[in-house]
């Protein structure tokens, strides 16, 4: 910019292990993508990498969880996550009260993700 400020092109994500602080995953996305469109290829690379880990394991655990800010939280993204069998912690942006009749299959997954919360005692 002509007065020094710099428009980001690009936009790193990652995926942590939680219970060890390792870094499973880092994926560069275009800075004018959302997350709810990124977290696909985050999660995606992060299922990989576990599973490519566990390799020569006998009881292999899967990427079961995943846990995000209200950035990455849309209607298909929790419909996706709940297709691949991945439970979701995704913070949900304060929409009100939700009409579903645009969306009636997203209702179920979208209050799987709020059952999460509520199971484990933070505010949902």
């Amino acid at each position: 910019m002509k007065d020094g400020r710099t428009h980001l092109a690009h936009k790193a994500e990652h995926a942590v292990d939680l219970d060890t602080g390792a870094i499973v995953a880092v994926t560069v996305q275009g800075a004018d993508q959302g997350d709810t469109t990124t977290i696909v290829d985050t999660a995606t690379a992060a299922a990989e990498q576990v599973e490519a880990a566990q390799a020569e394991v006998d009881e292999p655990q899967p990427l079961a969880e995943i846990i995000g800010d209200k950035g990455y939280h849309s209607n298909q993204t929790m419909i996706d996550l709940d297709a691949v069998g991945v439970r979701s912690y995704v913070a949900e942006p304060d929409r009100g009260r939700r009409d579903w009749s645009e969306a009636p299959n997203a209702q179920a997954p979208v209050y799987g993700n709020r059952d999460g919360f509520a199971a484990d005692g933070d505010a949902g």
